[in-house]
C-alpha cells in the first residue's frame, strides 16, 4: 500500500496564513491593533525626548547682577552695566566673579586712549560677542569647558 503524501492543495508557507495574505507583524506587536501600536510609539518617542530637553532647561539658571550696575551720574537709576546674568552647568557665584572681572577690564578699556579692546578671555572663560538688537549693548557668552555664562552689558554713550 503505497500512500500519497502530497496533499490535494498546498500548504501555506510559515509567513502567510490560509487566506493568502501576507503577514508583516510579528513578534510582540502581533497581535495588538493599529491605534494601541500607534500609542506605544508615541509614548516611546515622547519618553526618549524628555530626558534631553528637561536637562537643557534645567541646567541654564538666571543670576542677580543688580550690584554690577551703575548710574550715569549720582542720583541716577543704574542703567548700565550687567543685564541678564545667566549660566548654565555652573553656580550664580562663578558667574558673577568672572562677569564682574569681565566688567573691570572692559571699563578699563572703555575708558582708556586708543580703539576699544572688548575682553576675549576672563578667568579661563573665552568670551564671543553676540549680535544685539539695541544701541550701546554688547551680548557677551562666555565658555570655559560645560560651562556657559552669558550676559547683555550696556554702556553710557556720553
Amino acid at each position: 500500500m503505497s500512500e500519497d503524501l502530497t496533499p490535494a492543495t498546498p500548504l501555506p508557507f510559515p509567513h502567510e496564513n490560509p487566506t493568502g495574505k501576507i503577514h508583516r507583524t510579528s513578534g510582540v506587536l502581533a497581535g495588538m491593533s493599529k491605534p494601541i501600536k500607534l500609542l506605544i510609539a508615541t509614548i516611546l518617542i515622547g519618553a526618549s525626548l524628555l530626558p534631553a530637553t528637561a536637562a537643557a532647561t534645567a541646567s541654564t539658571r538666571g543670576c542677580r547682577s543688580a550690584d554690577l550696575r551703575y548710574p550715569f551720574m549720582p542720583g541716577q537709576p543704574n542703567a548700565f552695566g550687567v543685564f541678564a546674568l545667566q549660566i548654565a552647568h555652573g553656580t550664580c557665584t562663578t558667574a558673577h566673579r568672572v562677569a564682574k572681572a569681565w566688567m573691570a577690564r572692559f571699563e578699563t578699556a572703555f575708558r582708556g586712549a586708543g580703539p576699544l579692546i572688548v575682553p576675549r578671555s576672563v578667568d579661563g572663560f573665552r568670551f564671543k560677542t553676540l549680535p544685539v538688537q539695541d544701541a550701546q549693548v554688547f551680548r557677551e557668552r562666555g565658555e570655559s569647558g560645560a560651562t556657559t555664562i552669558s550676559f547683555l552689558y550696556r554702556i553710557p554713550n556720553g
